[in-house]
């Protein structure tokens, strides 16, 4: 993955499960139905992203290569 990958899961999506994970603890009926789909969804989501993201970087690191070198005898 690259770098904005990582920022993307450390900075947005943790902070963002947590705070939903404590608003779905403050219902009071204690509905576990939504944190059963909060927990698919971000299951669905992180393996979308992350294949996404592998594919982008197989794609594009062929053309990023640098150009061979000449060499002056």
């Amino acid at each position: 993955m690259g770098t904005m990958s990582y920022i993307f899961f450390g900075l947005m999506l943790i902070p963002a499960i947590i705070f939903l994970v404590w608003m779905i603890k403050q219902d009071k009926k204690k509905n576990y139905l939504g944190l059963f789909f909060l927990i698919l969804g971000v299951l669905i989501a992180t393996y979308t992203i992350i294949r996404l993201d592998k594919d982008f970087m197989e794609k594009n690191a062929k053309a990023a290569d640098a150009p061979k070198s000449s060499s002056f005898r």
